[in-house]
Parts: C-alpha cells; sequence; structure tokens
C-alpha cells in the first residue's frame, strides 16, 4: 500500500462550542465530537473551543464552520491556529519525524488522537498569549506591591483590574485540565505510546502546568489587591468617623461657650 499524506489544521474558534443536539449516527465519538467528512477525512469538534480538521477541503471545511456561527460562545476577534503533515506509512510505525506525524494507518481512533493534541495544543497557546498580556497588565501592580505599596489609581480602576485577574483565572482554570489522557485511550490502550509521543512533541504537560502556575500567580495578585484595596477604604472610614466626631465636638463647644 502506498503512502499518503493529509494536511491537519486546528483552529480556536471561541471560548466555548455547545455541541449539544449536534451528535450524529454517523460519528467516530462524542466526546470529542468527531465525524467523517468523507473518506479518511474527519472533522472534530471541541467543547473547549477547538475544532480539528483531518484532510478535510477547504470549501467543506469552511461550511461547517459558517454552520458552527450560532454555537460559539464568546467566539474569538482572531482564531488561533496550528498545522500539522500527517504521512500514513503502513510499513511504518507511528512516530513524529522531522515535524511530521507519521501513523501505521488512518483509522479513527489514530486520528483522534492527532486531533485531540493538535486541539489542546492550539487552546493552549491561545491561553498562553491571554496570560502573557494579563501579566503585563498585573506586573506594575506587583512591582508597587513588592515596595509595599497600592499602586496609584482610583478605586474603579483598582477593582478593574481585580476583576479582569479573577476573569481570567475563572475562565482559565479548567482549561489547563485538557491536556489530561484523552477518552479515545480507554477503548484503545494500545494506543498509549502514540499519545505520549504527540503529548511529548507538542509539550503539552509543561505548557499546562506553566499556565497553572501564572493562574495562581495571578489569583495571588488579585487576592492580595482586594485586601490592600479592602484595608485602605477601611482606614479612609476610620478618619471619615474621626473628623465626624470632631466636628461634632467643636459644634458642641459652639454652642456651648459662644452663643
Amino acid at each position: 500500500m502506498a503512502e499518503l499524506t493529509f494536511q491537519a489544521h486546528a483552529l480556536q474558534l471561541a471560548e466555548r462550542i455547545d455541541l449539544k443536539g449536534l451528535e450524529r449516527e454517523d460519528q467516530l465519538s462524542s466526546n470529542p465530537l468527531a465525524f467523517p467528512v468523507g473518506r479518511d477525512s474527519v472533522a472534530v469538534l471541541f467543547r473547549f473551543g477547538a475544532a480539528v480538521f483531518i484532510n478535510v477541503d477547504p470549501f467543506r471545511e469552511e461550511e461547517i464552520l459558517a454552520g458552527l456561527k450560532a454555537r460559539l460562545v464568546d467566539p474569538l476577534p482572531q482564531r488561533e491556529t496550528e498545522a500539522a503533515t500527517i504521512v500514513i506509512k503502513p510499513d511504518g510505525d507511528d512516530a513524529l519525524v522531522g515535524g511530521n506525524i507519521e501513523l501505521k494507518n488512518a483509522a479513527p481512533e489514530r486520528l483522534l488522537l492527532v486531533a485531540e493534541a493538535l486541539a489542546v495544543s492550539v487552546a493552549l497557546a491561545y491561553d498562553e498569549q491571554r496570560i502573557a498580556a494579563a501579566f503585563d497588565r498585573i506586573e506594575p501592580v506587583a512591582s508597587s506591591l513588592k515596595r509595599r505599596k497600592l499602586l496609584r489609581g482610583s478605586r474603579s480602576d483598582l477593582v478593574g483590574q481585580i476583576g479582569e485577574a479573577l476573569l481570567i483565572q475563572q475562565r482559565l482554570a479548567g482549561r489547563i485540565e485538557i491536556a489530561d489522557r484523552p477518552d479515545v485511550l480507554w477503548d484503545h490502550p494500545e494506543l498509549e505510546r502514540l499519545w505520549v509521543k504527540l503529548a511529548d512533541d507538542y509539550d503539552l504537560a509543561i505548557r499546562a502546568r506553566a499556565i497553572g502556575q501564572k493562574l495562581e500567580v495571578i489569583r495571588e495578585t488579585a487576592d492580595t489587591m482586594a485586601d490592600l484595596l479592602s484595608t485602605r477604604t477601611s482606614h479612609r472610614l476610620e478618619w471619615y468617623i474621626i473628623v465626624l466626631i470632631l466636628v461634632e465636638i467643636l459644634l458642641g463647644l459652639y454652642d456651648r461657650f459662644l452663643k
């Protein structure tokens, strides 16, 4: 049997894709939702907002994406993408050589593992960009906290920074688990080695762990900012109370001695 070459294309479309009701009789998998688009052609949709197309005609790919528009939750203004070349070598072993993914055959379970690796990688790439942008915004805050001072600014600005940090943490906290063991391996444990090779080549575990550590820094910074803001507010209230008491005392003295 001759060698075959497929192109795989992964996109991060949104924060989430609503897959409820998209089940099909010919589906290859329910989690993720995978279905054939043609011979040796597969589309795979992930709840965490990614879609992967393997050996799919670009026009057919656009048709599928157009049909998903109403199901995209918080669609991205600019999609993150990743591509890979799959080479089917019937006489070879599953391997990653020269940047290509070499497979013994085009069995759905093998293509699903490739789709899983690409989807997780493209999702992590998007998350890495968001984390980097968040760090750029909180870096001045962290520097001011290191000097034991709260960054100067209005209360609304500080509350906005806290809210943004918590929102990023909330949205990404569940996403760092997507590099876990794919469901397809429960039915095909013999493909464990292929998944290990894919996960290692795309550094999935390392990248997910790095995002988790950075999320923890963001959470701690937000908590510290909230505590300091609360302390600042309570100190202001104490001064307001002191001033009011002094005014009341002065008014009392005025009524007593000057009237």
